[in-house]
């Protein structure tokens, strides 16, 4: 009698577990179509200068335990860019810098060759 009772059990569980699989299947296809939109739309969800800054931090320590370089992170004011540095820790020499200075001078030229222009026509 076991045994026909446990057939009666399996096949009842057999029939309840494609709805319940569906419905799981639904549910994460529709978070995963969430996440996916959330992690293409970057003004969904903006970091708060707080979360920038602690990553910022987290980044520069391990950075400098890992190759003895120091990271200097800091924003540009006319285009409120984040500038990084990354210098030698003993003797200061600035090694990389991101962007380059000569970048960021070109790109101000051609901010205020591009101003003139409006201004003109304006």
């Amino acid at each position: 009698m076991t045994r026909i009772d446990a057939n009666l059990a399996t096949q009842v569980a057999d029939t309840a577990r494609p709805a319940q699989t569906t419905r799981d299947s639904e549910a994460q296809a529709g978070e995963a179509r969430r996440l996916v939109a959330a992690s293409q739309d970057p003004t969904a969800n903006p970091a708060t200068p707080e979360q920038v800054k602690a990553a910022a931090e987290r980044l520069q320590t391990v950075i400098e335990s890992a190759t003895g370089r120091q990271l200097d992170f800091s924003l540009n004011d006319r285009f409120k860019e984040l500038i990084v540095k990354i210098s030698d820790r003993k003797t200061g020499e600035v090694i990389r810098e991101f962007p380059s200075k000569e970048f960021m001078k070109l790109r101000e030229r051609l901010d205020d060759l591009i101003g003139m222009f409006i201004d003109e026509k304006a």
